[in-house]
């Protein structure tokens, strides 16, 4: 073959190389979009969405709910009613809702990624790789906050008839709770159990939708603020407060995989609350309390557990 002839067949190959080229850019730029507002920010989707990425677990709950795949998902710390998930090996591991792997993010190639509104100092580093949106609890709004994931879920992935049912599920069964919980005159404390420590939550706090939207009535009303780890308390201030239903949140259990000793956490004090002579001493599972938070799995999780002192 001559020179010229080797130039024009090089020419050519580029030409076919550069089509597809503009091809593929052409296709990506043409896809339709949807405008998502979130987290003070308008956020453009395509509306074909083929590779995602979450962080947050009240979001993965409720696209497993709905139905919708996603390809990456935070492992570490995952809770264990998701444990199918976990051990798929077609799902990438890409860390932690704390500590996520961007490199692995990155290789999974996103059209976009879910994370957790609690860490939006990762934002800028997922948004170099795809559209992010962050999604979970908004401070003591727990309620309002599940709806909404669940409202933003809907509309990214247009399954808006099927999420709007799903809320009004949730609205059913809180009313049906409420109704039942006003008939009761009990006083509970929601404690988190960490290493030999107490603490407690008020209506403010991330738990405060049991008093707020269920009715629960509190053993502690002066308790307030929005702390996410509650405010520390003793065993002293536990009997002073002598709660009829005492619901506690073993954080070792799933922090350290290590389950507390009940009869560490129900010492001599506690045994002389009318929580412990009812028998209403109630563990809740940290797993939808601690580790979950947001979904529709979880969150029936956490009002059945609640329901069982007024049972």
């Amino acid at each position: 073959m001559n020179i010229g002839l080797k130039i024009l067949v090089a020419a050519f190959l580029g030409s076919i190389v550069c089509t597809g080229c503009k091809k593929e850019n052409t296709e990506r730029s043409t896809n339709e979009t949807i405008t998502v507002e979130n987290m003070g920010r308008s956020i453009h989707i395509d509306k074909k969405l083929e590779s995602v990425v979450v962080f947050d677990v009240g979001a993965m709950e409720n696209m497993i709910t709905l139905g919708i795949p996603f390809k990456g998902m935070a492992k570490v710390y995952c809770p264990n009613y998701l444990s199918t998930y976990v051990d798929n090996k077609d799902i990438v591991d890409v860390g932690s809702f704390m500590q996520p792997n961007y490199e692995k993010v990155s290789a999974v190639n996103p059209d976009l990624i879910i994370m957790s509104n609690w860490f939006d100092k990762d934002y800028a580093e997922f948004a170099k790789i795809a559209p992010t949106i962050g999604l979970g609890i908004s401070g003591s709004n727990y309620l309002n906050s599940t709806k909404e994931n669940l409202k933003t879920i809907g509309s990214v992935f247009q399954v808006e008839e099927k999420a709007d049912a799903l809320i009004k599920q949730i609205d059913m069964k809180v009313h049906e709770m409420k109704t039942n919980i006003d008939k009761s005159n009990d006083k509970a404390l929601l404690i988190l159990y960490n290493n030999k420590s107490y603490s407690t939550f008020g209506i403010d706090s991330r738990y405060g939708f049991m008093f707020k939207d269920l009715g629960v009535k509190s053993a502690a009303p002066e308790i307030e603020g929005s702390s996410d780890h509650g405010h520390i308390i003793s065993s002293e201030f536990i009997l002073e407060h002598n709660p009829d239903i005492i619901y506690i949140i073993d954080r070792g259990a799933v922090m350290d995989q290590v389950a507390t000793d009940m009869k560490e956490v129900e010492n001599p004090l506690i045994q002389k609350t009318n929580a412990y002579k009812k028998g209403k001493i109630i563990y809740l599972d940290p797993n939808a309390w601690y580790l979950g938070g947001g979904g529709t799995i979880s969150f029936h999780m956490m009002l059945d557990q609640l329901m069982k002192a007024y049972q």
